[in-house]
């Protein structure tokens, strides 16, 4: 391995100071032959088969990442709230100025962070935002995350089988609490603050905006306070998207309306309190609520997001609450996790949405749901659902169904056309009416409602593809057991309806049709509540831990699936969603209860006691084979009835036991009730997983715990125990698995408490990072390559091609060499040398961190290089001579140590010939974006 500063002669010398702190930037893809593990005697034994379709064979492309051309620049000094001085952030901002200029790096500032996190957010082409990173009294450079704002389904309130859910019906009916006196923030799109339910008058023409921007009280044009949202502040204004560069401006305003939607969904979650019988009620309804709007009609990003963060903290707000995140972000580093973090330290309870990427795979939690400090959650599905109802000829029984957003509703009166089905298709070994390809509908007759099963490719694919054969309606039935909340996004037709229905009422449906039978569906007005068959067991897309430090998480479960709450007035008042950002809300207002009936917990007591009586759920794919992963689900789902009436608790509430054979630890009983406590200690492993990141295969629990049989823990007292918790040790690479440690009381009065954990199976150094495992035995060597741009895509975006050895590079006009790599797994730093071939000397010209895994298989990531390399010791650059190199890649380990060479992958490209007398051409103008491997 290359010393950090490795170099022949001490004029090419680079201080570590000035090196490239470029961190996380974007990527790219390519396949080859793999090699094969060895089998062990148990491997087969614990190998398990799901029942139901995992997430991932449903997989859609995701969007852009990262905003175009918006960075994090992190500059030196703490924050505010950890004893940073305003004279040192004033000097350091001054500092950063004046070099910009002596180096004509010009960006334009967006935001300015003192409080929470030290740094601006700027706009710069990728070239300035390289330059910058080198600066004196910079520590990185982070591209700022595009956040996709969720889409909605309509439908009428039902969030009282959630609370039941969670025991937050009880809680308030009973226990008699309401999160009186907790202010929860909402950094969300906005909230509609004339909703009767959130305690607005339900006049629509009502306003209320903050009095200034760094007074964000709301009130109305007479000075008088809003009932219930305490504070506002738009941060976006009307129309603004990061994804669309014509929208991306943001334009602030004191009015936090929401007109989307989603947020008045949270907000009403957290705590509505409804204002007539038809009204929905949330968790706590006696909170207080602040409005920090963030989206409006498409992506927010990150740096948008910080901002909320710092003004809600000095707000006065005791609880946040983010149903968002920056999907395969990691490091405590990145700034929403930092300044996340950093509001735990100073005793705000920051709930955040683990994220919606089960589709992804294994390790794909989102930023900041990966924070320390805060509580990530999970995802589950709702035990009843609202669903309107058609009327079938041939059926005594109503089929329930949900409107696919995007496309029109269903009409409510009068009947829909016959129905028809598409030609059968086998795809990837499973034959059904699946409607993916245009072909499919070659002889489906014009005029027709098109019935088409879920699954293989996009809702909107299947949309389309009936509506250009002439269908005047599309009913996708399910390919799992229950209803499902669907959307074609912005593929919808005027004139052509959709709907989802369950996988028994499509395949009811779907069986008469091929008997010959004449099926149509009678249009009505009516709805019911309907019994899911999937209520309680985690929502397919709920993303799957564990951190990728190894650290524990999800936190816990809440309910996430199908759940209706309040909406905008002027969007029918009330709405369906689905999603961890559903899920996250009921949390936080579960944190609200808590908090009122006891107060002076701080964010991690907090956590430990919700993690402490929640209940794991069964195997949503399987639900007879095991309990649901302990990285996927946390430690179960929420019973904050049984939280505030515990008068015992277990610290800690979770157990990372890292990688390796297994780990010791102690827990600590509290009792605080009158009578001495016995517990029987057990243990429950859960189904793990291993292999394939992308779509890993799954083994049954093979985890130990040693540990006493049984503890007393005495009255007003507490009692230490010590355990030895085991991995299965099957030999199996990229091996998660996870458990529970359970004391159960001999006085059936107290509750049972739970400690979840879970570890990696073997030594985590060893996992790849230039490949993957496509199973358990084989793994597909994917080693970077050198490519060229070779023209523009209709966006404006680069097009490259790998290029061969001797190719000549001019570094003028977009000449330039780009590394395009794939990550199976996540690199903690990435160093990239140019080595001069006649010379001897290495040149290290790019440093990064914290780096993601590829999305997919087939995805790269790309890292041009233009040249250029330090002068000296000092923060400029100049050009390396003109001659023939090699880029050499060296990547660490995702917690791999820095000096020890066997943390390290390198691969050294073949060789090119670089022509730096036109340096000063076209650079490299944005962030880079994601390309697919050319397979």
């Amino acid at each position: 391995m290359v010393d950090d500063n490795s170099h022949v002669g001490d004029e090419h010398r680079i201080d570590r100071r000035t090196t490239l702190k470029l961190a996380s930037v974007v990527g790219l893809g390519a396949v080859f032959s793999g090699t094969a593990l060895a089998d062990t005697n148990s491997r087969d034994d614990l190998s398990v088969d799901p029942e139901r379709s995992p997430p991932w064979e449903s997989r859609d492309d995701l969007p852009d990442r990262w905003a175009r051309n918006r960075w994090f620049v992190e500059l030196d000094a703490p924050p505010t709230a950890r004893g940073g001085n305003v004279h040192a952030h004033a000097s350091e901002r001054a500092n950063l100025r004046a070099q910009a200029r002596r180096e004509e790096a010009q960006f334009t500032e967006q935001f300015d962070y003192t409080t929470l996190w030290n740094g601006l957010s700027v706009d710069a082409d990728l070239a300035t935002a390289i330059t910058v990173s080198t600066f004196e009294s910079v520590n990185a450079v982070y591209p700022v995350a595009i956040v996709d704002r969720p889409e909605p389904e309509d439908a009428s309130p039902a969030l009282d089988t959630a609370l039941e859910m969670t025991g937050a019906a009880t809680a308030q009916s009973e226990l008699g609490y309401s999160g009186a006196g907790q202010r929860v923030a909402v950094v969300d799109t906005g909230i509609d603050y004339n909703h009767p339910d959130l305690g607005g008058s339900g006049n629509q023409n009502e306003t209320y905006t903050a009095v200034a921007e760094h007074d964000r009280t709301l009130t109305d044009p007479d000075g008088e306070h809003h009932p219930r949202i305490s504070h506002g502040w738009d941060y976006v204004g009307e129309g603004f998207d990061t994804g669309d560069p014509a929208t991306s401006e943001p334009n602030p305003s004191p009015d936090p309306m929401d007109r989307q939607g989603h947020g008045t969904h949270v907000a009403g979650i957290v705590g509505a309190d409804a204002a007539a019988e038809d009204g929905v009620s949330g968790v706590a309804p006696d909170t207080a609520l602040g409005a920090y709007k963030i989206f409006d009609v498409g992506s927010s990003s990150a740096d948008i997001i910080v901002a909320a963060l710092e003004d809600a903290y000095e707000d006065g707000m005791d609880i946040i609450n983010m149903s968002l995140g920056a999907t395969l972000a990691w490091g405590q580093e990145y700034p929403t996790t930092a300044a996340s973090n950093e509001l735990a330290a100073q005793g705000v309870v920051v709930v955040n949405s683990a994220g919606n990427d089960g589709g992804l795979g294994t390790w794909s939690m989102s930023a900041p749901a990966n924070g320390h400090d805060i509580i990530s959650v999970a995802s589950a599905e709702n035990t009843h659902l609202e669903a309107q109802l058609f009327g079938v000829d041939h059926r005594t029984e109503p089929v329930p169904y949900l409107e696919m957003t995007g496309a029109e509703r269903p009409p409510t009166e009068g009947e829909s056309a016959p129905l028809a089905l598409p030609s059968a298709s086998e795809l990837e070994g499973e034959s059904g009416y699946f409607g993916c390809d245009s072909s499919d509908f070659d002889e489906f007759p014009e005029g027709h409602v098109a019935l088409i099963e879920r699954g293989h490719c996009s809702f909107a694919q299947k949309y389309l593809n009936a509506v250009e054969a002439g269908a005047t309606g599309v009913v996708i039935y399910n390919n799992v057991s229950g209803l499902f909340s669907g959307t074609v996004q912005d593929a919808g037709v005027d004139g052509v309806w959709s709907a989802g229905i369950s996988d028994t009422d499509g395949q009811s449906l779907a069986t008469l049709l091929e008997d010959g039978t004449d099926v149509s569906l009678e249009f009505t007005s009516d709805a019911a509540t309907v019994p899911n068959p999937n209520g309680g067991l985690l929502s397919d897309f709920s993303s799957y831990g564990q951190d990728v430090e190894l650290e524990f998480g999800p936190s816990v479960t809440a309910p996430g699936g199908l759940i209706t709450s309040t909406y905008p007035l002027a969007l029918d008042g009330y709405a369906m969603l689905s999603g961890t950002s559903m899920s996250a809300p009921h949390v936080a207002g579960a944190v609200a209860l808590l908090c009122e009936s006891e107060s002076g917990l701080d964010p991690v007591e907090v956590r430990d006691r919700l993690q402490n009586t929640a209940e794991p759920a069964p195997w949503s794919l399987a639900p007879d084979l095991g309990l649901d992963h302990s990285f996927r689900q946390g430690a179960g789902m929420i019973q904050i009835d049984e939280v505030i009436e515990a008068n015992q608790r277990v610290s800690p509430g979770q157990i990372a036991v890292g990688d390796g054979s297994g780990t010791d630890a102690t827990v600590t009983i509290r009792n605080d009730g009158d009578e001495e406590l016995v517990y029987s200690i057990g243990h429950v492993g859960t189904i793990g997983t291993a292999g394939n990141t992308f779509a890993p295969s799954f083994y049954g629990a093979g985890s130990t715990l040693e540990a006493p049989e049984t503890v007393a823990v005495p009255a007003g007292g507490a009692a230490e125990v010590d355990v030895r918790l085991t991995a299965p040790a099957l030999g199996l690479p990229n091996h998660q698995y996870g458990g529970y440690i359970e004391f159960d009381p001999a006085d059936e009065t107290a509750a049972t408490l739970r400690v979840p954990y879970a570890g990696y199976d073997g030594d985590y150094h060893d996992l790849p990072l230039f490949g993957y495992y496509e199973s358990v035995d084989e793994f597909v060597e994917r080693e970077p390559r050198v490519s060229a741009i070779v023209g523009e895509d209709e966006d404006g975006n680069p097009i490259t091609e790998p290029v061969g050895e001797g190719h000549e590079f001019t570094v003028a006009d977009g000449d330039y060499p780009i590394v395009e790599a794939f990550f199976g797994h996540f690199p903690r730093e990435m160093r990239i040398y140019a080595v001069d071939q006649k010379r001897g000397h290495e040149y290290l010209v790019m440093e990064d961190r914290y780096l993601s895994r590829s999305e997919s298989p087939d995805t790269y990531y790309e890292f041009p290089w233009m040249g250029l390399t330090q002068a000296g010791e000092s923060d400029n650059t100049r050009p390396v001579p003109k001659g023939t190199y090699t880029l050499k890649v060296e990547v660490l380990h995702t917690l791999g140590e820095p000096e020890n060479e066997d943390h390290w992958e390198t691969w050294q490209s073949p060789e090119f010939e670089l022509d730096t007398r036109r340096i000063g051409g076209q650079r490299p103008a944005s962030t880079p974006a994601f390309a697919s491997a050319d397979e």
